[in-house]
């Protein structure tokens, strides 16, 4: 699900785009935005079909071992422990999730077959997968339990992975240490009886998060002139064309957060933008950031025009 840190930075990539675009065709721009909050869902089932398309490459390599004259093959391809993991296998043979991964035209492994087998080899030359398949136990906790360690330890830190990633979607690699962290919850929660309840979940944790992400979009569009002028003051002897558009999005933004969500308060969405500028902008722009914004807090509260719900200036 998107926490609000995960939406504040939808809403500044969508308002840098509509910026660096002089603001034409917004309309576009806030489609670009919804498709962008959505990817999330994509990026996830994607993520799920890799999973069942590594069970498919080890499933064909067992099968093929078991046809060899050889007898020469190694036991990390005979060993048909990988094969009838219980857990990869269920989520293969769900009907539901079957055909949600056959609605998504970005899914073809048949083209992307390569990253199949990069990380299959590395699944079964590693220490997770000797000890998984000399353990004679088999249940459904043990083998979700696998593919949780060789998800979390060798998947999401593979940077051709990684890199792939980034190739399929413009948008996924900003969603993909959120959505890694709902696949983890998945497995780590999922039991035989209630996997297919938990492979489901909502974009917003509830109704007051999608109400923050509809109107920080449209206050953040809508206010950005009247806010420029704002900053503009605070920026002694600098044209404010001459600022990092990405720095003046961010300060854009805060200061429409702190004037018109006055349940939130003023050191939270201080702290979340600072955050934001030192993932997305330079490590100078941060502190330029952070003195501008404290500067102008202190103003807008000594002008009656930042009043937080009961609460005091550095709550």
């Amino acid at each position: 699900m998107l926490n609000r840190r995960h939406i504040r930075l939808k809403i500044m990539q969508y308002l840098y785009a509509a910026e660096i675009s002089d603001f034409e065709d917004t309309k576009e721009h806030y489609k670009n935005l919804t498709r962008s909050i959505h990817s999330i869902h994509n990026l996830y089932l994607f993520q799920i079909s890799f999973l069942i398309e590594i069970l498919s490459k080890a499933t064909n390599k067992f099968n093929i071992s078991k046809e060899s004259i050889s007898g020469n093959i190694s036991n990390i391809y005979t060993n048909k422990r990988f094969s009838e993991n219980i857990f990869l296998n269920d989520l293969a043979s769900n009907l539901k999730i079957d055909e949600l991964i056959k609605s998504k035209d970005f899914i073809n492994w048949e083209v992307d077959f390569n990253y199949v087998n990069i990380i299959y080899d590395k699944i079964i030359k590693s220490d997770l997968y000797d000890s998984y398949i000399s353990n004679e136990t088999k249940s459904f906790q043990i083998d979700i339990q696998f593919v949780h360690d060789i998800f979390k330890e060798i998947i999401v830190t593979d940077e051709k992975f990684q890199t792939f990633i980034e190739e399929k979607n413009i948008f996924w690699m900003d969603d993909f240490p959120l959505t890694n962290t709902l696949l983890l919850k998945f497995f780590k929660n999922s039991t035989k009886d209630n996997y297919e309840k938990l492979f489901h979940f909502k974009l917003f944790t509830n109704v007051s998060d999608k109400k923050f992400s509809d109107d920080l979009a449209n206050y953040s569009l809508r206010n950005f002139e009247s806010n420029n002028k704002i900053i503009s003051e605070y920026i002694t002897n600098w044209d404010i064309e001459r600022l990092a558009k990405i720095d003046l999005v961010i300060i854009n933004l805060a200061i429409t957060e702190l004037k018109i969500f006055k349940e939130i308060p003023i050191k939270v969405s201080l702290n979340e933008y600072i955050e934001i500028s030192k993932d997305y902008s330079t490590e100078k722009s941060s502190f330029f950031i952070n003195g501008i914004l404290d500067k102008i807090v202190k103003d807008l509260i000594s002008n009656n025009s930042l009043i937080k719900e009961g609460r005091g200036l550095r709550e």
